[in-house]
């Protein structure tokens, strides 16, 4: 499962110099100057000295200032060259409130750059260069001999780990990033920092429709809507079979269905202004999966389906692509399932450790569930995706834990305008962060299908 991208890149020269130019493609603040003229009296000589030093301010060739500065750790001290920021905020005075920019230098804002040693042997450990607007996704440097090991890290995940470089690990001290963007382009994956705030306008419209639509949806049991906009029974003998609803909830244009329904409103939404009609509730239920009548699973199944939200969301997604292609595709030919796998390890608590990837029918941990959706938000910056959650289930008569797919949601991944990354997750009618819908659901996987989006999206 690892990168396959990550590979020895040899160098000729055993030394490159450092470009100069604070310009490069990604519009980094470049601090290269500035930190070829502090290095003697910051980064390499010892702590006792280094505690001395004040802060300073420097300017790069083109007026950007960066606060160079001391930061100590338990086990290691760090030397930072942060760019300068502004921050709106309101000053409370007698005499009312003001409205004042505030300067701040963050060590991980795009542009900085550090540099970690051992706070006992002074020893160098690594430089770390955050370029994104998001401050978990970052390159680091760590020496190996007269070669240098690079990573590049996303959202705790290596994207790439430990590529050998043939330059000495001081090269990194005064390169710029235009330098780094340069010598690495072929060993690391700089696809991931190819964005543009301006593809996500369909997933952001979608968006703001559901949003304004939320008021109207009432959470019930079992129930959606059928192709014709009746409301119909999902589960039970007779799935699609026409269910009451309360005259209180019709004059009030009020939509009651569950968590499935809830997405096959969405989906509907997409393919109703291109098919003139939804789609039908039976084909949304067809199996996915093979289940061993003799296991466990097999004898469960019998009694309740364990995979319903998975058969939904593939067959949902499915639908979408066959109206979308004007071909009819069954989920098995339809290529909709999310099977990447960006990741060779992660930092954890317990250091670094594999990635668990995609596992069939299943999906992804929970816990790798961001930085999965960060990579398709760049890669794939015009779907998104449908999640059906299978988490684990202890009866309460003492019978064997067993897996069920019992829970789905609709997420949308999206870059603003300075790219930050985030993520709007819908479920069952109520809107909530990544970060809620991952507490809500822990230890749980989480398998995906891709869904393109479109600004022509009417929902009943």
């Amino acid at each position: 499962m690892k990168f396959s991208r990550c590979f020895l890149i040899f160098i000729l020269a055993s030394f490159l110099p450092p470009l100069s130019a604070e310009n490069n493609r990604l519009q980094v603040p470049d601090s290269s100057v500035i930190r070829k003229a502090v290095a003697e009296n910051w980064f390499e000589r010892p702590i006792e000295v280094v505690r001395h030093n004040r802060t300073e301010l420097r300017s790069n060739a083109i007026g950007q200032v960066f606060q160079v500065r001391l930061e100590e750790q338990r086990d290691l001290f760090s030397i930072i060259v942060a760019p300068e920021t502004e921050i709106a905020v309101d000053l409370y005075t007698q005499d009312g409130v003001q409205h004042k920019n505030v300067s701040e230098y963050p060590a991980d804002a795009a542009g900085a750059w550090i540099l970690m040693r051992d706070s006992v042997t002074g020893k160098a450990l690594k430089i770390r260069y955050y370029f994104a607007g998001d401050s978990e996704v970052y390159v680091q440097f760590s020496p190996s001999g007269r070669k240098t090991l690079a990573d590049y890290v996303i959202e705790g995940c290596f994207a790439c780990r430990g590529v050998p470089l043939g330059v000495p690990f001081d090269y990194f001290y005064t390169a710029s990033f235009a330098s780094v963007l340069s010598l690495t382009e072929k060993a690391l994956p700089w696809n991931y920092a190819d964005i543009h705030p301006e593809q996500y306008h369909d997933n952001l419209v979608m968006v703001n429709v559901i949003k304004k639509n939320l008021s109207r949806i009432r959470q019930i049991p079992d129930g959606c809507y059928n192709e014709l906009g009746n409301p119909v029974y999902i589960g039970g003998k007779e799935p699609g079979k026409e269910r009451p609803v309360a005259d209180e909830d019709k004059k009030s244009d009020i939509l009651s269905m569950n968590h499935s329904g809830f997405l096959k409103w969405i989906v509907d939404g997409l393919i109703k202004p291109l098919a003139g009609s939804a789609t039908y509730v039976k084909p949304l239920l067809r199996p996915t999966v093979s289940v061993n009548v003799l296991g466990l699973a097999g004898i469960k199944s019998q009694s309740e389906n364990l995979n319903h939200s998975l058969d939904w969301t593939r067959n949902l997604a499915a639908a979408k692509l066959s109206v979308q292609t004007k071909k009819n595709y069954l989920y098995e030919d339809s290529g909709v399932d999310v099977k990447i796998e960006p990741f060779s390890a992660e930092i954890s608590d317990k250091g670094i450790t594999a990635v668990a990837g995609y596992v069939k029918n299943s999906g992804y941990e929970i816990k790798y569930l961001k930085p999965i959706l960060y990579v398709l938000g760049v890669t794939e910056p015009t779907y998104f995706y449908l999640a059906a959650v299978r988490r684990s289930v202890q009866p309460n008569d003492g019978s064997p834990e067993f897996k069920v797919f019992d829970s789905s949601a609709a997420i949308f991944p999206y870059f603003d305008k300075n790219g930050q990354f985030g993520c709007t997750v819908f479920e069952n009618g109520e809107e909530m962060t990544l970060t809620q819908f991952s507490k809500k659901y822990p230890d749980s996987f989480v398998h995906l299908t891709r869904v393109l989006s479109s600004d022509r999206f009417s929902p009943l």
